[in-house]
């Protein structure tokens, strides 16, 4: 009796299911038409027909009792999984259970939003069954009514789930209502029975239909919850009398109740009715029945004073979104009018109109795979949707969609009308082909615009033979270009991914031989060689996967340098067989291929080749040491264009050194001393050999120099505090050895030595053994990476407040001197005896000259230390502040005196801090080149709710008063820093740890919202900034009071507490303990109480709901300062170290890159950067915005002008040790030059290079 279907099909995806469902008019099929069974009418500009005027747009409460779901969406599914929501409509009252199962078989790959293939279900209906259809064969009973079912499957072949739909007619007809719930009727009755026994029903006056519904919802709620027997009611009770008398015993038939008589002792014989027997098979219909009786009550309240006394079912859409696996799924900005029915091709997608446009692509592409006979509709779906929605994003997936070959119902129609045919023509394909050849005979022009129309019918008629004709010919290259829509000097990678594009849906040999035809033409360009040999292998013979590449290579990490992975392969490859040989150039090639490494492809070509870097992609920087965040911070400031050309053009920005120079010089808010200008041009001048090396170098990768990592890492302070640190430690060694120098008598000097005046020339060594080397510190140290670690240097004056510093090390001038000063409270060094003391014992303490500079070698160690523990935005500051004293002011502000300059123009904005004092609103600017974002302890929080933390109005303390306080921007940079601060202090555990809560970074930052505008209180700005305060007032009271109400203590909350306590109390009812008794009116109370927390929860969850809808679309129109998204800093680790990268956005290519040390790689998936959670194992630190009107103006990251000059020795292959080499002496970390600590365990699975070969799955 039902009707079965195939999994081919369109579908529909949870979202859209659940729509169709609420819009579900159960009693109607309109012309054959079932919304829920049906796949979606096509919309060929033509009305529609949508829901009725009084259609009900269902609004489903949950049935607790016969729910079976998960309360959050962190679900575990397995072969015995299933889940079920059963609700009720408040409105029309039809009951619906949505089950959700999983199906046997082997398959066990479920869908969900952490799978960006699969993010939702594709459900396709299986089966479908109306009870109403088949009445006359098999009459329904009252348990199960003219239910109707739907069973769809997801179309994903390793997808087992199973949801399975059922909605049921309310269960009480009108007819049966109508006895209690019309007044009149009432009114009536109620008449009647006090006119038959005018003095028992004294005072008594007829009954509302609220009181007649509430009595009977009450006896049903009373036969649900009763322990054992269930109780009876006298037929002469007057509220029964009153409400029913013998009109109604066709309701209490009909919901099984029992109508009997029973002689009473000393009494007439009475009439009864006993409650109904609870049973599994009348369980649900008695519940339903109980629902219904309860919505119906509260819609007719509001006609009556009384207070409801039934506890209301909760909304079900959270569980249903629960088990259907879209609770969390990413909503597109609402910007349309919800009172405006949605464009029909949303559902001929399968999908919903708040779909993002990643959303909405992949319902598209579902659809294409599942149902291709309507792949041109589809088409057209897409293509207007992309223009409704002025989709920057679904226009791009339409153009690739068009250029892979893809038309809609339009094109095929004008490609029949070419030659003179309708779309739905029987003729056959021989004289179509006919058709064809004469009019390419009769118009050759037309040549190109007819096979293009040929393809269309033979897509269209999925016919062998007429593509055959297509296929059958040469191409040239002229035709090679035009088929991939090039030219001849089009950009190599826009000749590549038009090729992609086209082998999407297209001829995939069609599309590899042009490539390969255009490749011949330009035997140089190694980015066309690496696509052809890709597709050609695409449409050959099966290759290995990447995975098996690196194992048949025995390489064991792909974060192993394209140097390292030559090493593997040529250590393997020079002793193998010939036949092996081969597979491990096939190897090799796959990994170059994967990598997009052209160092690798022309290595295999020609060994001794020497590879230049691509002109159009940025150069890496090899880490020297402990420097992964500062390779991250040149690559960003190398992508400043103001920053960069004033480095490349320093002569033209220096300072000259004079007295009127020095006398205005004021950086940071103090006077700049000439050292420190000095120091800073020399950093400029190193800076400049780096980016000279970045644009013009040929090698893949540069290599900063040390002076310039100590220049950008130590600041004067920084050099200062070290050598306080340093002077303690040789005080106590100097006081160390002067004791032990007069303990010994026989110990001979030949006289005093003074101190070095440098820590790089000879010093006198003291040790206990002359022959022992002090061993140096190597790059295989592990790092302390930059984090906001709270690890800091105490001052010397901490440990030893009586102690001056003796070595004052200035480590960026040429030389470092040693100065020594004693106090009187100073340790003091024994003088030297006036004769020589005798010559002392060998092998006991001998004093002996080495060249050995261990001591000073660890007092720039030292340094390297405390640069490592620095915070990234202290470096930040460090370089801004070094570049400001390098260069010649512009101007200077009024009336602090600040050097105005090209720094701080691109990096500094200003905001003002107003306070509220009496009646005066005070003022206070304060400049910044960054501003501070904080994270929540635990929930996900935007960058606007971050950014307000430090915005918005809040209470301060000031001269033992609470006054308001708050913040504007009075002063925008074009380029916005954000530092997000993850480092906190755990005062119980005395340690620092990182906050990994997610903070969302959108692509494009408005600012409108804090702009200073509080001269003009009445201000649109200020207005809406006083009502969001006002609101989050309001906000954070109803959290609290929510809090309270649903705090668990011992197992229960408040309602729960309630509720188990009337139960309680009603079962000392049934039975009586002797000694308590129990107020009559209590259960009363408490379900009054019970009914008023329940509506005070959903009020309150209601009101904050509405807030935070208020909040979130308060400044939604406000975007006219807005800032695109240009680097995102990530660290990987825990708050004492770990490892940094960056990624860089090209607003010209409109890609973003990784930085990695001296890999640099293309983010082929932007969802690993936006994404909430965090990126590959780390979490953004620093991010970058810059003004999006002056995003060409302000950053490039791809500068390139290449010399042809040799390869510099630091990236020649020969200075690479051998894979033998690196097993013997270091293990596998030997393979990388420096060794890190996030180096272990660190898998890059999100910046891949696109490949054509699949991955074992």
């Amino acid at each position: 009796m039902a009707t079965s279907m195939s999994q081919i099909g369109p579908g529909k995806t949870p979202p859209r299911l659940i729509s169709d469902l609420l819009n579900y008019v159960p009693r109607l099929v309109e012309d054959g038409y079932n919304l829920l069974a049906d796949p979606a009418q096509q919309f060929q500009n033509k009305p529609l027909k949508r829901r009725g005027p009084n259609d009900c747009r269902h609004n489903l409460m949950r049935k607790d009792s016969q729910t079976q779901a998960p309360i959050s969406d962190d679900i575990s599914w397995n072969s015995s999984s299933q889940y079920s929501v059963s609700a009720i409509c408040s409105s029309c009252r039809h009951h619906f259970k949505i089950s959700v199962s999983v199906s046997s078989g082997e398959h066990n790959d479920f869908c969900n939003m952490s799978q960006p293939e699969y993010p939702l279900h594709h459900l396709i209906l299986t089966d479908s069954f109306r009870m109403r259809d088949y009445v006359a064969l098999a009459p329904a009973s009252k348990y199960h009514g003219f239910y109707e079912t739907f069973e769809y499957s997801c179309s994903r072949i390793k997808c087992p789930i199973v949801v399975n739909i059922r909605i049921t007619p309310p269960r009480l007809e009108k007819s049966l209502l109508q006895l209690i719930e019309d007044a009149p009727t009432l009114e009536e009755r109620g008449i009647k029975e006090i006119r038959k026994d005018p003095s028992r029903f004294s005072g008594q006056q007829p009954v509302d239909p609220f009181t007649a519904l509430k009595h009977l919802a009450s006896y049903l709620s009373d036969a649900l919850h009763a322990q054992g027997e269930p109780r009876k009611i006298a037929a002469r009770n007057k509220k029964f009398r009153l409400s029913f008398s013998d009109d109604c015993n066709d309701i209490f038939n009909y919901l099984d109740f029992f109508f009997f008589k029973e002689q009473v002792e000393g009494d007439d014989l009475n009439f009864f009715w006993r409650l109904p027997l609870i049973t599994d098979q009348n369980r649900d219909f008695l519940e339903d029945a109980l629902q219904e009786l309860t919505f119906r009550a509260s819609e007719v309240q509001s006609q009556t004073d009384n207070t409801p006394i039934f506890t209301l079912a909760a909304p079900a859409m959270k569980q249903i979104k629960i088990i259907l696996g879209f609770a969390s799924f990413p909503e597109k900005t609402k910007n349309f009018d919800a009172n405006t029915e949605e464009h029909p091709y949303y559902a001929s997608l399968g999908a919903v109109e708040d779909f993002t446009d990643e959303l909405l692509c992949w319902a598209y592409d579902r659809q294409c795979e599942c149902d291709p006979k309507n792949k041109p509709y589809y088409f057209d779906c897409l293509e207007d949707l992309a223009r409704g929605r002025k989709s920057y994003y679904l226009q791009t997936k339409f153009a690739v969609a068009t250029s892979a070959g893809g038309y809609g119902n339009k094109a095929i129609e004008e490609a029949y009308s070419y030659f003179r045919l309708q779309s739905n023509t029987n003729e056959s394909d021989e004289l179509i082909m006919s058709l064809y050849k004469v009019r390419v005979e009769s118009e050759p022009s037309q040549k190109n615009y007819a096979r293009g129309c040929l393809e269309k019918i033979a897509r269209h008629r999925n016919s062998p033979s007429l593509e055959a004709l297509i296929k059958d010919k040469d191409m040239t290259l002229d035709e090679a270009l035009e088929f991939l829509g090039v030219n001849i000097d089009t950009s190599p990678e826009f000749i590549e991914a038009s090729a992609v594009a086209l082998l999407i849906d297209g001829d995939k040999t069609k599309v590899a031989l042009a490539l390969k035809i255009i490749a011949k033409q330009k035997p140089g360009d190694m980015i066309l060689q690496r696509a052809a040999a890709l597709m050609a292998a695409e449409i050959g013979e099966a290759c290995l996967s990447i995975s098996d590449a690196y194992k048949m290579l025995q390489i064991p990490s792909r974060e192993v340098s394209d140097e390292g992975v030559l090493n593997y392969f040529q250590s393997l490859s020079n002793v193998a067989a010939a036949g092996s040989k081969e597979n491990f150039c096939e190897a090799l090639r796959l990994i170059a291929l994967d990598r997009s490494s052209t160092f690798l492809l022309a290595k295999l070509a020609d060994p001794i080749a020497e590879v230049s870097a691509c002109t159009a992609e940025p150069l890496g920087l090899y880490n020297i040491g402990n420097t992964c965040y500062l390779n991250s911070l040149l690559q960003y400031f190398y992508s400043v264009k103001p920053l960069r050309e004033m480095v490349m053009n320093f002569d033209n920005y220096r300072m000259v050194i004079n007295d009127e120079n020095m006398r205005r010089k004021k950086v940071g808010g103090r006077q700049v001393e000439k050292t420190e200008i000095i120091k800073a041009q020399k950093f400029v001048e190193e800076l400049q050999k780096l980016f000279i090396d970045l644009k013009t170098a040929s090698s893949p990768s540069v290599r900063p120099t040390k002076e310039l990592a100590a220049l950008t890492i130590f600041s004067t302070q920084a050099a200062e505090e070290v050598a306080r640190k340093n002077s303690v430690s040789n005080i106590n060694q100097l006081q160390d050895n002067a004791q032990k120098l007069e303990s010994l008598e026989s110990a001979q000097l030949s006289s005093q030595s003074p101190l070095p005046n440098s820590i790089f020339e000879e010093r006198v060594d003291v040790s206990d053994n002359s022959n022992e080397k002090t061993s140096e510190r190597g790059d295989n140290e592990s790092e302390i990476t930059l984090v906001n670690s709270d690890i800091c240097f105490q001052n010397a004056s901490d440990e030893n407040k009586n102690i001056e510093p003796v070595q004052m090390l200035d480590f960026e001038s040429d030389s470092a001197t040693v100065n020594v000063h004693t106090t009187q409270d100073s340790y003091k060094i024994s003088p030297a005896p006036d004769r020589p003391p005798p010559v002392p014992p060998r092998n006991n303490f001998e004093v002996s000259t080495s060249k050995n500079n261990s001591d000073d070698y660890n007092s720039v160690n030292r340094l390297w230390d405390f640069g490592t523990q620095q915070d990234v935005t202290e470096v930040i500051g460090n370089v801004l502040f070094r570049l400001q004293c390098a260069i010649t002011a512009t101007d200077y502000e009024f009336p602090s005196g600040e050097q105005v300059d090209v720094i701080r123009d691109t990096f500094f904005g200003a905001n003002t801090v107003y306070t509220q004092k009496a009646q005066i609103l005070q003022k206070k600017v304060e400049a910044w080149s960054y501003l501070l974002v904080f994270p929540a302890k635990s929930l996900q929080r935007s960058i606007y709710e971050a950014l307000d933390i430090s915005f918005d109005e809040q209470m301060v303390e000031i001269d033992g008063q609470n006054v308001p306080q708050f913040t504007s921007i009075s002063k925008l940079p074009r380029i916005m820093q954000f530092h997000i601060q993850r480092t906190a202090f755990d005062q119980t555990n005395l340690r620092s740890w990182k906050n990994r809560t997610p903070v969302t970074i959108p692509e494009t930052l408005y600012l409108d919202r804090y702009i200073d505008d509080s001269e003009n209180p009445n201000s649109t700005v200020m207005n809406r900034r006083r009502q969001t305060w006002t609101w989050k007032k309001e906000l954070t009271a109803l959290e609290a009071r929510y809090e309270v109400l649903t705090q668990v203590q011992e197992n229960l909350n408040v309602p729960d507490a309630l509720i188990a306590t009337r139960d309680w109390i009603n079962e000392i009812r049934e039975f009586p303990i002797d000694g308590i008794s129990i107020n009559p009116d209590l259960s009363y109370l408490l379900d009054n109480r019970i009914t008023e927390v329940t509506l005070e929860l959903n009020e309150i969850s209601g009101k904050i709901e509405a807030l935070k809808q208020k909040l979130q679309n308060q400044f939604f129109d406000m975007c006219e300062l807005g800032y695109t998204l240009h680097a995102v800093f990530i660290h990987q680790g825990e708050a004492g170290g770990g490892h940094y990268w960056v990624y860089i956005y090209d607003s010209n290519k409109d890609i973003w890159r990784k930085y990695n040390d001296e890999n640099v790689s293309e983010v082929k998936n932007r969802d690993y950067i936006f994404k909430h959670e965090s990126v590959g194992r780390g979490t953004p630190y620093y991010v970058v915005y810059v003004q999006s009107s002056l995003l060409k103006e302000m950053v490039d990251p791809v500068f390139r002008d290449v010399h042809q000059t040799k390869m510099k020795e630091s990236s020649n292959i020969s200075d690479v040790p051998t894979v033998s080499e690196n097993l013997t002496e270091n293990g596998l970390e030997g393979l990388n030059a420096t060794r890190h600590i996030e180096n272990i365990e660190t898998k890059d699975h999100y910046t891949h290079s696109m490949s054509f070969v699949p991955e074992d799955r």
